[in-house]
């Protein structure tokens, strides 16, 4: 998974500083994308009004202090806005995570998010950040653990990235539990961020059949940026969940070497 916040966090760093000019000045902070989100508690609407502020904080100092108007005349000027919010509740209702997403325009825009998670709901709620981006389904297991699907993208000059990850998460009394999902590495996660120019005929995707208890995908990366090579690596895997753990059960890669097909043909 590190590989995929190294390159969000450079894209996010090139492009910064300025914006796409086609922007149109309105609302920077309570223009969220609301209607996605059916709230189980009109609590929860406030709550998110509030994580907006909160992402805000990070950028800016003495926020409290200014109308709202103020604002969004700043996140304007510094070319910034919230693009989304939304809250996305467990399949049982046990918990739910708040998510922001905050855009900042360089020659290109990039997102950066933030999440939170409540948990504990009938009892002494609990509140813990969270390393989530859009989140796609939240799935439960077997076993009183929680599949979380989230993607994110970004941008900067020639390159751009799309990316989707699958989290394991359980909740012990007051503390989430992250697990992995391949055993035999350390990052608590499964993942890939697909560059643009892969030539295939699916779109990416990681997907989860609750009926059969796998989880299965499909992704490509190309080297030309990297390497400066026109190679696509395509990968597409199955995993099986058996006794509370992801078995990886077969992966099958595909090289498309299109450097050496034009080789061929001069």
């Amino acid at each position: 998974m590190k590989h995929i916040k190294n390159i969000v966090f450079l894209l996010l760093f090139f492009s910064f500083w300025s914006c796409k000019t086609s922007e149109t000045k309105e609302s920077l902070v309570s223009h969220s994308n609301f209607e996605e989100t059916s709230f189980t508690h009109i609590s929860d609407s406030l709550l998110l009004e509030k994580y907006e502020l909160e992402m805000v904080r990070d950028y800016l100092e003495d926020i409290d202090s200014i109308s709202k108007e103020e604002l969004d005349s700043i996140l304007y000027e510094n070319r910034m806005r919230i693009v989304d919010g939304k809250v996305t509740y467990a399949p049982d209702k046990s918990f739910k995570i708040f998510t922001i997403e905050m855009e900042s325009c360089g020659a290109y825009c990039n997102s950066n998010w933030k999440s939170w998670v409540h948990f504990n709901l009938n009892t002494k709620e609990k509140i813990e950040p969270i390393d989530l981006n859009t989140i796609q389904a939240i799935y439960k297991l077997p076993d009183y653990k929680y599949l979380v699907l989230d993607e994110s993208g970004g941008r900067s000059g020639v390159i751009s990235v799309y990316c989707e990850s699958a989290h394991l998460i359980s909740f012990s009394l007051d503390s989430i539990v992250k697990h992995p999902i391949i055993q035999s590495k350390p990052e608590n996660s499964f993942g890939f961020c697909q560059e643009n120019g892969v030539d295939m005929e699916e779109s990416p995707y990681i997907k989860y059949d609750i009926d059969k208890n796998q989880l299965v995908y499909l992704y490509g990366n190309n080297y030309g940026y990297s390497h400066d090579i026109d190679i696509d690596t395509i990968r597409q895997g199955q995993f099986n969940y058996s006794n509370g753990i992801f078995i990886l059960e077969k992966e099958n890669i595909t090289v498309n070497d299109r450097e050496n097909q034009r080789r061929g043909t001069e």
